[in-house]
């Protein structure tokens, strides 16, 4: 077998097909087909989960069938709850990669499992998060596996506010082969089960360079009064050759779609917030000086906090919802699987005699 040499961190490089997600010529983020800026004004969040798993939008039945199956799937083992409460793990990642990797599921079985994975994951983050805090899990009444884990994370049942995060984590759920997402195809290739899979993702997730950008950004950001403080801020920053958390992507050079769509729900929920007008004025600098793009986490940041959600809170939301992209990329995988195992080339020394 020839091996090829490609550029470290596989920049570029073809490693397999999916059927799942792609970014189109335009930029455009696409879920099997569909543009998601236009999922995300007419489809339901778990409209959009049920395509990225099963191909095609549900019909009534199969939308009501996914939906109940969520439901049913989503309480907490009390012994699981109990181990919570004893950790009292203020890394809520951490929490929710160990409970999912020691949960007592019903079934070995994968087809299974990978639902009741998914259905579990916005009750053990509520739960986690109440057991550092103190505060009670929100009463969670709502139809929805998006609407139930707002009320669940907040107490509170507004469901405008609800649907902003919805809609949020529509543009969460999938990205191509992200990092986080190969490595859960990795995991997938040597047919170890699903928990252990997505322990593995959830582990690469949490990285401040993927899933973790998000609950950094909010830090630089509460700091500002006004624009001319966050201007100054982005200025000194890249004088002195320093990045700024929330801007540049390796697929979007021009404009992230998903950041812009973001954007636009902060105008829908609070047009005349200083945080907007301070958020576009950071923006504006940093493609001025760099010609780099926001990202989806520096405007979500941003929104999360308007909708009232704990920073704490904010790479596992991110988790929540791309849970279901990695559902169908564990079942892509091992529809057409090969162990995923690449060679490298040694660098070390040689030839040394004891």
């Amino acid at each position: 077998m020839t091996e090829i040499s490609v550029p470290k961190g596989l920049v570029g490089v073809i490693v397999d097909k999916t059927a799942i997600c792609t970014t189109d010529a335009e930029g455009n983020l696409v879920y099997r087909g569909y543009k998601t800026v236009d999922l995300v004004s007419k489809k339901t969040f778990e409209e959009v989960a049920y395509l990225i798993v099963h191909g095609d939008l549900p019909d009534r039945n199969q939308l009501k069938e996914f939906n109940e199956m969520l439901v049913k799937n989503g309480e907490i083992d009390s012994r699981v709850l109990k181990v919570i409460d004893l950790l009292k793990e203020r890394d809520i990642m951490k929490n929710l990669r160990s409970m999912i990797s020691l949960y007592p599921y019903s079934t070995a079985d994968a087809s299974h499992m990978l639902p009741e994975i998914i259905s579990k994951v916005p009750g053990i983050i509520a739960h986690s998060y109440a057991s550092v805090t103190g505060k009670k899990v929100g009463n969670s009444d709502a139809p929805t596996y998006s609407g139930r884990f707002y009320q669940m994370i907040t107490g509170n049942s507004d469901s405008r506010k609800s649907e902003f995060l919805s809609k949020l984590m529509i543009l969460y759920m999938e990205h191509e082969f992200n990092a986080s997402t190969f490595v859960l195809r990795v995991a997938a290739s040597t047919l170890t089960d699903p928990a252990s899979a997505f322990t593995s993702a959830l582990g690469t997730l949490k990285g401040p360079l993927h899933g973790g950008a998000n609950a950094e950004i909010l830090d630089f950001f509460k700091s500002f009064r006004n624009e001319e403080e966050a201007v100054k801020f982005v200025d000194s920053q890249l004088e002195s050759g320093k990045k700024v958390m929330g801007f540049g992507h390796r697929v979007y050079k021009q404009k992230d779609p998903r950041a812009q769509l973001v954007k636009q729900l902060m105008k829908e929920l609070n047009p005349d917030s200083k945080e907007l007008r301070i958020a576009e004025a950071i923006e504006a600098r940093v493609w001025e000086k760099k010609h780099l793009p926001a990202n989806l986490d520096f405007y979500a940041a941003i929104l999360m906090d308007q909708l009232g959600i704990p920073q704490d809170l904010y790479t596992a939301i991110f988790a929540a919802a791309r849970v279901f992209g990695w559902w169908a990329h564990y079942e892509e995988q091992l529809s057409d699987n090969k162990l995923i195992r690449p060679s490298s080339e040694y660098v070390g020394k040689k030839d040394r005699v004891l």
